[in-house]
């Protein structure tokens, strides 16, 4: 009976003054909308990467040929050096005890075309175990087998993108496309995965064909291009990482004569972690900015109150004097900073739902608010309230009622 009373008399006196209170709200708003969109942008980035994570593949080491060295007076003609072989990645899975799985790749980008529709994409070799080490599930037909690698069958599974593209109407189950000069038959089409780890390339924009279709028929090579690599136990990364490294030492003889590797060992777990810092950094940054924001919200309801304390001395030094308790007078005015901070947290939560929407449809960032974000929001507005409206209230109980009543 008494708290409705109380939150009748505080609505009433901050409307009294509607435009000072529209301020002090705004200021409350601001801050707490501040505060949701940002921890809605964190929270969106951090569920962005652990989809990154998944997309990669679990327990991923990417092994990848070194650059080839430049000599001054003659052109490169290759970016990459040639003596990563199959036998390498054979190597690796017999050898290194931590490992999994593997599967060799080379790619080259070449035209694609289906009829009358043509289109540039990545035509990547590889193997069976591709589907197992990446997490590239198909979503139509299936993936060739080892007997098709070993006879380099023409067999083609397309990117979702590259599906879109050339088979904009029909199903691709069953067609021919021809990848450069060379027709191959469609048997499957994969799951989309979005952009890669770097952000720059779409991992659907590409064709898997056969590593021995690649090196043999599609692209005449002996070499490949990077071989990726299923540890075991996640906990045991470096530790494959090691062997893997003393493996292709050994092989490629570069202890022997003194050489600098001739290969790189990409963890891509150490590489979305160190985003995932950064992303903490980022988060604890503007969290800061958030709290400023709230502070000066804070300060305006702190002003607001300040002045209503003013205002109302006669009023307050009356209900003294009629037998009201400094408690009393101390919780009325606690109250109306209180309902100040809620009524600024509700408004702060609506805005920043609307902005986080905006946020997320128009731009490429990914937003997620959660219940996290949305009791951070509100909590952070009735602690405002509260701490902001203490110094008011205790001027206010502690006011003299003859002096108060003379003020008038």
């Amino acid at each position: 009976m008494r708290l409705g009373r109380n939150l009748l008399l505080s609505a009433k006196a901050i409307l009294r003054h509607r435009v000072r209170t529209a301020l002090a709200l705004s200021g409350t708003a601001v801050g707490v909308g501040a505060v949701l969109v940002m921890t809605a942008v964190g929270e969106g980035a951090e569920d962005q990467v652990i989809s990154e994570i998944e997309a990669l593949g679990r327990n991923l080491l990417v092994v990848s040929a070194g650059d080839a060295p430049r000599v001054p007076w003659r052109q490169r003609t290759l970016p990459k050096v040639t003596t990563m072989t199959l036998g390498d990645a054979d190597a690796i899975l017999s050898q290194a005890t931590e490992v999994a799985l593997v599967a060799p790749a080379q790619d080259r980008t070449l035209r694609a075309k289906y009829g009358a529709i043509s289109t540039m994409t990545k035509v990547m070799g590889t193997t069976p175990a591709y589907e197992e080490v990446r997490d590239f599930r198909t979503v139509q037909g299936r993936y060739f087998n080892e007997a098709e690698n070993r006879a380099s069958a023409r067999v083609a599974v397309l990117g979702s993108r590259v599906r879109d593209l050339l088979f904009p109407d029909e199903d691709p189950m069953g067609k021919r496309v021809r990848l450069g000069r060379i027709p191959f038959l469609v048997i499957g089409v994969l799951e989309s995965k979005g952009a890669t780890v770097d952000g720059l390339s779409g991992e659907d924009n590409q064709i898997l064909i056969p590593i021995q279709t690649a090196l043999r028929r599609a692209f005449n090579l002996d070499f490949i291009k990077m071989v990726y690599v299923r540890v075991r136990d996640g906990d045991r990364m470096a530790a494959a990482e090691g062997q893997i490294g003393d493996i292709l030492r050994t092989r490629h003889r570069t202890a022997e004569v003194g050489r600098e590797d001739d290969f790189a060992i990409q963890n891509q777990r150490l590489i979305l972690e160190a985003r995932v810092e950064t992303l903490a950094s980022f988060r604890k940054m503007i969290l800061g900015l958030g709290a400023v924001a709230l502070l000066l919200g804070g300060v305006g309801i702190l002003s607001i109150m300040l002045l209503s304390v003013r205002e109302r001395r006669n009023e307050v030094g009356l209900r003294i004097a009629v037998g009201a308790r400094k408690k009393d007078i101390l919780i009325q005015f606690l109250v109306e900073s209180l309902l100040l901070g809620s009524v600024g947290g509700a408004l702060g939560v609506i805005l920043g739902l609307g902005v986080a929407w905006a946020v997320g449809m128009t731009t490429q960032w990914q937003t997620a608010v959660n219940e996290t974000a949305l009791l951070v929001g509100v909590s952070s507005a009735l602690f405002v309230g509260v701490v902001f409206g203490v110094y008011p209230a205790q001027q206010a109980s502690a006011l003299d009622p003859i002096e108060a009543l003379r003020a008038e």
